[in-house]
């Protein structure tokens, strides 16, 4: 627009010039007296008015384009400005600015304590995750010992009770015999501690070293037989032993089977409330030895089956502890134990009425 104000002013100053200037030459300029003369003249002068009334109105249009017309657009671009602000407007202002400052100190003198107290938490969490590991591994310890106080009762009820019967035996003269068969079986007793303690000192040991590997399971439940009545928790149970043929070998330790079966025995003498007929019953099924323990307790319900596998689970109360539950651990110990030779341990229902754990164990060489 400015560009094409400065041309449209140079034409309207240059083009009137030039037709001016020749119009006053040609007025200059000698012509014949008369009165086309006097009318030339005349036409001349009326052109030179025109001609400087155009240049007039030219340029009048030019100033308008390109000096009083951006004027005159400032000008009302400076009515549009705000006015500045009257002085209690600035007060205001001021004071709205020393609050939102003396809001932000006290923002962060806020922020400041949260940031400490948010310290202060996290040091309390790392003390919490400490004592909470702390807790796990005597919780783990506990189990331990839990465990091996479980899997030890059964062998040292059974020595306690064969040396207060050698005691009585010794105080009424007994034959020698029946006190030599004490001590073998104190012996025995002793042997399968140091058994279960060597086994927890090294808990890697392979299955295949095994000293009595493999054995005959009816051996087993019969010297089981033999040594029930002197365990305390067994005096009053009626424990029977049956089998479809003269022997029946397993690819597993006599040790470990006969804890097994111990372990089974005393929960079945507990569920039936340590008095009642109790059966051990063996038979060969292809490649397997099967061993049924069957009670005439209550039972187990068939939602439970499974979980009183788990350890630390419990269903009945034991009579040394009244009110309280079983430790939970012998059923997962003879499991874990049993699955070790490639076994199973099953519990169902029992043709006594109560259950029936029944012990699958592999053949030798099948």
């Amino acid at each position: 627009m400015q560009n094409r104000a400065r041309w449209l002013l140079l034409a309207a100053v240059l083009v009137p010039g030039l037709v001016v200037g020749a119009m006053a030459t040609a007025l200059l300029t000698p012509t014949a007296a008369g009165p086309d003369a006097w009318a030339t003249e005349t036409t001349l002068w009326l052109g030179i008015a025109a001609v400087l009334a155009v240049t007039f109105g030219l340029g009048l249009a030019a100033m308008r384009l390109w000096l009083i017309g951006p004027v005159d657009r400032v000008a009302r671009h400076m009515e549009d400005l705000p006015l500045p602000p009257e002085p209690d407007a600035l007060l205001r202002i001021e004071a709205a600015l020393d609050w939102y400052r003396r809001q932000n100190a006290r923002d962060r003198l806020l922020l400041a304590g949260q940031l400490g107290a948010v310290e202060a938490l996290r040091d309390e969490a790392a003390g919490a995750r400490q004592q909470l590991h702390e807790a796990d591994r005597l919780a783990l310890i506990g189990r331990v010992a839990m465990g091996v106080s479980h899997e030890l009762g059964g062998p040292l009820a059974l020595l306690a009770g064969w040396l207060e019967r050698l005691r009585t035996l010794e105080a009424n003269h007994a034959p020698q015999d029946q006190r030599t068969r004490c001590i073998d079986e104190v012996e025995r007793a002793a042997q399968q501690i140091e058994r279960l303690l060597t086994e927890l000192a090294r808990p890697g040991l392979p299955r295949t070293r095994d000293a009595d590997r493999p054995c005959d399971l009816l051996a087993v439940a019969l010297r089981l037989q033999g040594q029930a009545e002197q365990h305390p928790r067994l005096q009053q149970i009626r424990l029977t032993v049956e089998a479809t043929e003269p022997t029946h070998p397993a690819d597993a330790s006599a040790s470990h089977a006969e804890q097994v079966l111990l372990n089974l025995v005393l929960n079945a003498a507990d569920a039936m409330k340590r008095q009642g007929d109790l059966a051990i019953r063996l038979h060969r099924d292809g490649p397997w030895q099967i061993v049924d323990v069957d009670d005439a307790g209550p039972g187990v319900p068939a939602a439970l089956r499974e979980r009183i596998f788990e350890p630390l689970f419990s269903t009945q109360p034991t009579v040394d502890r009244p009110g309280q539950g079983g430790w939970g651990l012998g059923l997962a110990i003879s499991r874990r134990t049993v699955a070790s030779y490639g076994g199973s341990l099953t519990v169902s229902d029992s043709p006594q009425g109560g259950a029936r754990f029944r012990v699958q164990l592999p053949v030798p060489g099948r």
